[in-house]
């Protein structure tokens, strides 16, 4: 029970790593406020959790922030953790871009080399570009303040951001949530830095390739060869990933502060 009492927030919490990470943290004795753009996902996890609260959150929006930060804290009274988890891949520009991806991994296989030149950013538009970095990286700012307004009167607190490896080592077909996650990593150390001051720790975890709904999307080839590419040999688990965000949040993890977790599987030393 290392998060016995301990008010949670979970971002996209309704699916994938952040429903791993609810269970997880419910599991720990927590009070979880599932919060999601997805109303439905997020009643639904909440009421499988006890004392859990679910509410509809836009992390893009920062009115919509505050309105979902102001439940959470007449609900509860406090907030102790924070996971800025919501997150997207893209939509009609990553499928191109793995289309596109696929045939040079073919050629690979065919030839040993590639002939299928690509530069993914060009087809970038504005909006696709505005709407990732709004997500992830505005919606950690915007939540974090949030978050740090009210662990800052308890002089306690722990947030932990989500990035990715591809905010550490680029990634290929995905240039505009690279840059995203890239953000995300600089934000966590600069706020770090000032957070702990008062008692607030600031992280981040990196995962690898996981198995979440949203891989389902990723073609087949392009899965096989992101395995390879793990040493490991098989994607995480998005309870893999949910342990590291029980280690940040507890206790335990006291003397950590703006590091990055990477669960990669050795993606990042092979």
């Amino acid at each position: 029970m290392r998060l016995k009492n301990k008010v949670c927030v979970v971002t996209g919490g309704g699916s994938g790593i952040g429903a791993a990470i609810c269970r997880a943290f419910a599991q720990e004795g927590a009070l979880v406020a599932v919060a999601d753009v997805d109303n439905a996902a997020a009643a639904n996890m909440a009421t499988s959790l006890e004392g859990a609260f679910a509410v509809t959150c836009d992390v893009s929006n920062s009115e919509a922030v505050e309105r979902a930060f102001g439940e959470i804290l007449n609900k509860y009274g406090q907030i102790d953790v924070l996971v800025n988890n919501a997150g997207i891949l893209g939509n009609t520009e990553y499928k191109r871009a793995l289309a596109v991806r696929e045939i040079q991994l073919q050629e690979l296989a065919e030839t040993g080399r590639i002939t299928t030149t690509e530069i993914s950013a060009i087809h970038l538009t504005d909006d696709q570009w505005s709407r990732m970095l709004a997500i992830h990286l505005n919606g950690t700012f915007y939540c974090s303040r949030a978050a740090l307004r009210a662990m800052r009167v308890r002089r306690s607190g722990a947030i932990i951001n989500m990035s990715s490896i591809n905010g550490i080592d680029g990634g290929q077909a995905n240039a505009h949530y690279a840059a995203a996650k890239a953000g995300v990593l600089g934000f966590t150390r600069a706020v770090a830095k000032e957070a702990i001051t008062e008692g607030i720790r600031v992280n981040a975890i990196a995962p690898g390739f996981t198995e979440t709904p949203l891989r389902d999307a990723i073609p087949s080839a392009i899965q096989k060869a992101q395995v390879r590419a793990t040493p490991i040999g098989r994607p995480g688990t998005a309870e893999e990933i949910a342990a590291a965000a029980v280690f940040l949040a507890s206790d335990e993890s006291s003397y950590f502060v703006g590091q990055t977790l990477s669960p990669n599987g050795g993606y990042l030393t092979r």
